[in-house]
C-alpha cells in the first residue's frame, strides 16, 4: 500500500479536505517567473544553429518525442504525491491538456502524439529512438523534483511550461527557415496555446499550497533548478548536433 495515499495511523482530514479560496499568486511566483526571463532561453545558440542545420533540427524533434512520455507522467506522479483534492483538481486540466480524449485508440490532440507526427512527417521511423545525453541528463533532473510536490511544480511551472513559450517560438522560426515541410505548427501552437494557462494554474496551485504550509523556498529552488536543467538540455544538444550524433 502507497503510504503516501493512505496514511498508516491517524487520517489528517484537514490535509486532504481543506478547501481552498481564490487568493492572490503570491509574491514568490513573480521571483521564480524572474529567473526563467533571465535565462533568456530563446537567444540560445542551438536556434541559431538550427535555422541553417535541418539535421540538428531533426535531432531536436527526435530527443523531444523522448521528452514528452517522461514529462507528462512526472507531472502525474507529483500531482499524485498532492494529498489536498481540491488542489489536485486544480491541476487536473494540465494534465488533460498534455493527453487528450482518445479518437479510433489514439489520443490524436495529446502533446506525445502530435510530436510523434511531427518526427513522422520528416522521415524518422517507428523504429526505436536514440536517447541523447541531453535528454537523460534533462529527465533525471526532472525526476529529483518529484518527491517534493512544491520543488517539482517550480520545475515543471517555471522550468518547463513558461519557459516553453519563448522557447517553442524560437523553435518555430527554426522549422520555418530550415524545414518549412514539417508537420511542426499543430504540435508547437497547442503548446504555446495551452502552457500561458497552465503556468497560471501551477501558480495558483503553488499558491494553495503554501497556505497549506508548503515551503515556498522550494518552489523557488524547483524553478532554478528547472530552468538550468532546460538551458543544459540546449547545451548539450547543440554539442550533439555539431558532432552528429
Amino acid at each position: 500500500m502507497n503510504s503516501d495515499a493512505l496514511p498508516r495511523t491517524a487520517f489528517p482530514v484537514d490535509k486532504y479536505f481543506q478547501p481552498i479560496v481564490h487568493w492572490p499568486i503570491a509574491p514568490f511566483i513573480a521571483e521564480a517567473e524572474a529567473i526563467e526571463r533571465r535565462a533568456r532561453i530563446e537567444v540560445h545558440p542551438f536556434f541559431e544553429y538550427a535555422k541553417n542545420h535541418p539535421d540538428a533540427l531533426a535531432l531536436w524533434a527526435s530527443q523531444e518525442a523522448v521528452v514528452t512520455n517522461p514529462f507528462s507522467q512526472i507531472l502525474l506522479r507529483v500531482i499524485a504525491r498532492i494529498a489536498n483534492v481540491h488542489v489536485r483538481s486544480l491541476l487536473m486540466p494540465v494534465v488533460d491538456g498534455e493527453h487528450s480524449s482518445v479518437r479510433g485508440g489514439i489520443a490524436d490532440r495529446s502533446h506525445p502524439w502530435l510530436i510523434w507526427k511531427l518526427c513522422r512527417s520528416i522521415g524518422l521511423s517507428d523504429r526505436p529512438v536514440k536517447v541523447t545525453e541531453a535528454v537523460a541528463s534533462f529527465i533525471e533532473a526532472l525526476q529529483q523534483t518529484e518527491a517534493d510536490p512544491m520543488r517539482a511544480l517550480g520545475a515543471l511551472g517555471v522550468g518547463n511550461e513558461q519557459m516553453l513559450l519563448a522557447e517553442y517560438r524560437a523553435v518555430e522560426a527554426c522549422f520555418d527557415a530550415a524545414l518549412p515541410s514539417a508537420d511542426y505548427k499543430s504540435f508547437l501552437h497547442a503548446n504555446i496555446g495551452e502552457d500561458e494557462a497552465h503556468t497560471r494554474l501551477i501558480a495558483e496551485a503553488a499558491t494553495a499550497l503554501e497556505k497549506l504550509g508548503y515551503d515556498a523556498g522550494q518552489y523557488l529552488a524547483g524553478a532554478s533548478h528547472g530552468v538550468s536543467a532546460r538551458v543544459r538540455y540546449y547545451d548539450e544538444l547543440l554539442r550533439e548536433a555539431q558532432l552528429g550524433v
